[in-house]
């Protein structure tokens, strides 16, 4: 299904949003974390590659997947996909009672600013959000990590993730805001 034994190239990465839930089974999770909030829950997992985010308020419910090219999902309720080539925002109202947000991108750094900031992020990792260090395919570059850090509101989530891509000396980075909006007054 959607599990990949080999590390993704941040250039083959798919950044994808739907108006409904992906099975667990298509992800390889390597860490977990559900969050509940009267009117709101969400499950965040770090999976092979990225991250999958699924936020649900009542009967509305938004899917975002950060992942590699073999995992394949169906097309079915997709809402927005993008590549990782540019820095990308996006604005989205399924309609209902949620807004949703998010920018994404991708640096290539010198190997000295990579290890430090695979450093410090595995040190903020350990303390809060959810985080999880992949087996490196070298000893001789840092691990590859990602984390989650988020921001849990009685109307609203964010949700910071930072992912490395130590063979290419690259940092992605996404935020997302999944937004409870009220309904419109009726007239």
């Amino acid at each position: 299904m959607g599990v990949s034994r080999t590390p993704s190239r941040v250039s083959d990465l798919l950044f994808q949003v739907f108006n409904r839930a992906l099975h667990p089974d298509w992800f390889a999770t390597r860490s977990f974390r559900r969050i509940e909030f009267q009117g709101w829950e969400a499950d965040l997992r770090i999976i092979e590659g990225g991250h999958a985010v699924v936020f649900r308020a009542g009967t509305m419910l938004l899917t975002e997947v950060l992942c590699g090219p073999d995992s394949a999902f169906p097309e079915a309720g997709r809402l927005f996909q993008s590549g990782l080539r540019r820095e990308r925002s996006t604005i989205l109202r399924p309609g209902g009672s949620i807004e949703y947000q998010s920018c994404l991108d991708s640096e290539h750094v010198d190997p000295e600013v990579f290890r430090h900031l695979s450093q410090e992020s595995a040190l903020d990792g350990s303390r809060t959000g959810l985080f999880h260090a992949f087996r490196g395919s070298s000893r001789l570059l840092p691990a590859p990590i990602s984390l989650i850090k988020l921001t849990p509101r009685a109307s609203d989530l964010t949700i910071q993730s930072i992912h490395t891509y130590p063979e290419e000396r690259a940092i992605v980075r996404t935020q997302s805001l999944f937004e409870l909006k009220p309904a419109p007054p009726r007239i």
